[in-house]
């Protein structure tokens, strides 16, 4: 521990010196890469006219050794900070680079997360994909890194792919006129300082040519043109190597002290009512299970071989040796009209897929490939440490009563809010009549778990997009006249000013009469109508919540209502509305850490973390997912790091992972391709990902019982 202490504190003392010597802070990759391109050391005075400030800030700070500026972020909007601006009519051309890097460093009082995005790309997808973030504690600093590409090579010329989010040899985004970088806090909740220093594209690609690039995906859906350990040869080498695995699964006992259902013997045994419930015991949030046990869930989403299957269609170059249809191997094509509201499948439907995961099981397996399926992740599960079968999975298995499941409720056919917009798509208008019926009915056709004491709770909708305070009433103003949502609230409005001239003054606004309002769709002084649009947001939200809480009830009493994971901006308001009626709350936060994740003032709840995860594309892989990490190691150490800080969070009883199965090389329907899965498409575990996942479960409950967050003991 003392060792521990040191060379932590000596860590410290050199990522400091890296802010404070320009020389210095060269790490040593970069002192033997000549490809590099210095965008802003400050050293130059003049730079500071190209510092464009947001919601914030900023010093210019010269010293004997060393020019940076020193941030002072404000908190009122999405992305507080500054834009370091290129050069008038001189973008930079980084379309060479590999990465770009930065040095920042907390020097405020509260902790923050310091983000950069390069670029500023009008696809916000893509100008997601050029982005990353630090945790810094005060006084701390870190270099931010942003992969400029998907690979370390790129392919000459640039091959234009179709239907795949991370593309092999492909510069993520337009990199040639970059007029941009931003840095800011991360959901900021009040000011801080922090540092900027020393921001460069460095990294030379390896160039390869795309000659003879197609077929670029093998017969088991593997990446044909790279080797890595673990890579499947043949059909012999499949078999084996699950054998083998088999042969260990076999004989684990898993995890020492648990009960039944997952829950914890060594610990203290409470009143048990046959299903799972919460309590909070010595200012720790706990699930019970249903033998009265204390119950974590450490569970993994999508156990299921459906979900990975990949479009064929429009794409048939990049497959290499694909079955006929009429060949045992072509029952896993299939004709499907899925397609989200955006990707290379939108207008494409129907298309045909193809299921590279269950040709493999098949391989394995034979005609028995689906319950053998079921039976290996039981096995796996327990092995793992883990208890739990999260979001999306194989109903087969979850009907074993073999481990823990959560249900998943998808409200479907409602009316939408038309001038709403998320990722997923607009919001249910919650005041149409027909949205309490299409609730009523889609619980009733996806009541799977109902009174099963297996069944933990139902997840309702997913990352829903709720955005900024008082948006979804912005977005019920602009939609048009025949809008539930629209006349409720200006009913609300009419209720409340009684003359439209009253409104206009409030809000700044032209209005002739109510009616008029209701067929103008633009959007109002959201500052001026800030009180309203608030007061409507919560309405929606309440109503929302309110709904569903009393018809899952009706269907399924013993049942946890585990609400609708939320996701991206979620504020206070909404939260806090939604407490009212949740059991527990679910999040999908993908972060480096959750340790000091908390809820509004005055909720105490319970929180589950619905989806995380890290990637690399160490094994085969084009893309490393939401959150990078350089190879399977650190996935499994960052998977440590995650739970352990989740253990240590009071609020926190349980997190899963997303997702048990690799996503396909070639994209699912949205386009999603990542490392992140616990097995590969050849139905094989990354061994150093699972081996520091059973490090941290079999552990976990001690683990949680002797340690607590510090700023978060004795949380109410």
């Amino acid at each position: 521990m003392i060792f521990f202490q040191r060379k932590y504190i000596v860590s410290l003392v050199i990522l400091a010196t890296l802010i404070s010597c320009k020389h210095s802070k060269e790490i040593k990759e970069e002192k033997s890469d000549e490809h590099k391109l210095v965008l802003f050391d400050f050293e130059d005075v003049h730079q500071k006219l190209r510092v464009k400030p947001q919601d914030a800030t900023f010093e210019f700070i010269q010293e004997e050794k060393n020019n940076y500026i020193k941030v002072n972020n404000g908190f009122t909007i999405k992305e507080p900070g500054v834009k370091l601006l290129a050069t008038q009519n001189s973008p930079w051309d980084l379309s060479s680079y590999f990465q770009v890097k930065a040095d920042v460093k907390n020097v405020g009082e509260e902790d923050i997360q310091v983000e950069m995005f390069v670029g500023n790309d009008p696809n916000l997808l893509l100008r997601w994909y050029c982005s990353d973030y630090v945790d810094l504690k005060p006084g701390e600093a870190k270099t931010i890194i942003v992969d400029l590409a998907w690979t370390s090579w790129i392919n000459k010329p640039q091959i234009a792919f179709k239907g795949m989010n991370g593309a092999p040899g492909k510069i993520k985004a337009d990199l040639t006129k970059v007029t941009e970088i931003t840095f800011n806090s991360r959901y900021a909740t009040k000011r801080n300082d922090f540092i900027v220093d020393n921001v460069r594209a460095v990294g030379k690609y390896e160039e390869r040519t795309s000659e003879n690039f197609f077929p670029f995906i093998d017969e088991f859906g593997q990446f044909k043109h790279v080797d890595w350990k673990g890579k499947m040869h043949s059909e012999e080498e499949l078999v084996a190597t699950a054998n083998k695995e088999l042969a260990n699964l076999n004989t684990s006992k898993g995890a020492p002290n648990i009960g039944k259902y997952g829950g914890w013997t060594a610990g203290p045994k409470l009143s048990a009512t046959g299903f799972f419930r919460t309590e909070k015991i010595d200012g720790k949030w706990w699930m019970v299970d249903p033998e009265g046990y204390l119950f974590w869930t450490a569970g993994l989403n999508c156990v299921s071989s459906d979900a990975v299957s990949t479009g064929i269609t429009d794409r048939e170059e990049y497959f290499a040796k694909m079955p006929a249809k009429d060949e045992k191997l072509g029952q896993f094509y299939q004709e499907t009209n899925f397609v989200p509201n955006h990707g290379f499948y939108f207008d494409k439907v129907p298309y045909t897929t193809y299921n590279f995961y269950q040709s493999n099981l098949y391989r394995k397996y034979g005609d028995e490939w689906k319950s053998k399926f079921q039976d290996v992740a039981h096995k796996r599960i327990k092995d793992w440490g883990m208890n739990t079968i999260g979001f999306m999975s194989d109903f087969g298995a979850t009907r074993q009563g073999r481990t823990p499941y959560v249900g998943s409720i998808w409200i479907k056919e409602t009316p939408k809010i038309v001038g709403s917009k998320g990722y997923w798509g607009p919001m249910h208008d919650v005041f149409d009549p027909n949205f309490r019926k299409a609730v009523q009915e889609s619980i009733l056709a996806q009541k799977e778990g109902a009174n099963d004491p297996w069944c933990i709770g139902y997840f309702i909708d997913n990352e829903l997009s709720w955005g900024l305070l008082g948006s979804l009433s912005v977005g019920a103003l602009k939609s048009p006249e025949t809008q539930p949502a629209k006349i409720e609230f200006i009913r609300d409005l009419k209720k409340k000013y009684q003359k439209i001239e009253k409104l206009n003054k409030v809000w700044g606004a032209k209005y002739t009469s109510w009616d008029h309002m209701l067929k103008v769709k633009e959007s109002p002084n959201e500052e001026l109508a800030k009180d309203d649009l608030i007061a409507f947001y919560r309405k929606i939200a309440d109503t929302y919540f309110k709904t569903i809480h009393e018809e899952i009830k009706k269907v399924a009493p013993n049942q946890n209502y585990l609400g609708c994971r939320f996701a991206w901006a979620n504020n206070d308001v909404v939260l806090s509305t939604a407490s009212q009626y949740l059991d527990i709350m679910s999040f999908n936060k993908y972060e480096y850490s959750v340790e000091k994740f908390s809820l509004p003032k005055g909720v105490d709840k319970p929180v589950m973390i619905g989806e995380f995860h890290f990637g690399a594309n160490d094994r085969g892989s084009f893309h490393v997912g939401v959150k990078r990490a350089k190879n399977q190691a650190e996935r499994g150490q960052m998977y440590q790091d995650y739970i352990q800080g989740a253990l240590r969070n009071p609020y926190i009883i349980g997190a899963h992972w997303f997702q048990y199965i690799d996503e396909p090389n070639t994209g699912r329907f949205d386009g999603e391709n990542y490392n992140v899965g616990f097995i590969d498409v050849c139905d094989n575990p990354f061994k150093e990902v699972i081996d520091k996942v059973k490090e941290t479960t079999y552990s976990m409950y001690e683990y949680r019982v002797k340690n607590s967050s510090p700023h978060l003991e004795g949380a109410k």
